[in-house]
């Protein structure tokens, strides 16, 4: 008896093991993997909108020959060596702008692009002909820029990760509308008008702070310069030259989105 009962605890001891090696083994859990920290970077391109303020500044350098001894309280002798007129054209601005950034370390290079619409005028009454007043004869001549643009590089440094100091520089170019009215005994005599698109060159700087969410905010001044043109008119005997030139001071405040980079 002895040795049918050790025999059967033997035979249902290894029954056990082996049903226990047909059991599947237990899958050991992963180690854990900290996610990579995501870094921040003005690499890409953007797009925006801005509004600020312009200071312009119209010259006209007039040269005529064949003129009575004055006219609106010029002389002959001044209009031909050329007599130059300044008129401001100042207003309120505002547009859209989108470039792309390189960044390199510390270092970010660009290239930006903007439009802008203007409300840039100025305007000036020219009273008297022969030593009258205004009552009798009067110029009247108005300046405007409706519309500009530039096409610029920039160049800047990182003084923290999230604010860039830049310089910038391009092209310019806008339309420049002059507008001359002649009035005779308080009524229209004739009207001038002169519309062209010009071009020229702009430089500034400024500085722009990133912030979350792929949002930038930038304060930015440009120096623009739209360059000269002629016109020349004659007319019984007399002959005008018109030399004008149009200058700006720009300053203004911008709002970008980035597309990729971004994490501040």
């Amino acid at each position: 008896m002895k040795v049918l009962a050790l025999t059967t605890t033997a035979l249902l001891a290894l029954g056990a093991s082996a049903g226990a090696a047909d059991l599947p083994m237990r899958t050991r859990a992963p180690a854990y993997t900290a996610a990579p920290v995501p870094q921040s970077t003005w690499t890409g391109w953007y797009v925006g909108g801005n509004i600020g303020y312009s200071w312009g500044r119209s010259e006209n350098d007039v040269h005529v020959t064949g003129l009575p001894p004055s006219v609106f309280g010029l002389s002959t002798a001044s209009l031909a060596a050329g007599d130059r007129d300044h008129q401001n054209a100042n207003g309120v601005i505002g547009g859209f702008q989108s470039g792309y950034n390189w960044q390199m370390g510390q270092w970010v290079m660009g290239m930006e692009s903007d439009f802008q619409w203007s409300g840039q005028k100025g305007s000036t009454v020219y009273c008297g002909l022969a030593g009258t007043t205004c009552g009798v004869a009067s110029l009247d001549a108005s300046h405007k820029l409706p519309w500009f643009g530039t096409a610029r590089s920039r160049l800047g440094i990182l003084v923290t990760p999230s604010t860039l100091l830049y310089g910038t520089a391009g092209i310019a170019y806008g339309k420049v509308q002059s507008d001359y009215n002649l009035n005779l005994f308080g009524s229209p005599a004739a009207a001038v008008n002169f519309k062209d698109v010009k071009a020229g060159w702009t430089a500034g700087a400024g500085v722009e702070f990133a912030l979350a969410g792929n949002w930038s905010t930038k304060i930015e001044y440009l120096y623009v310069d739209l360059g000269k043109s002629q016109i020349t008119a004659s007319a019984g005997g007399v002959v005008a030259t018109l030399d004008r030139s149009f200058t700006d001071h720009i300053a203004r405040v911008g709002l970008n989105y980035r597309f990729g980079g971004g994490v501040f």
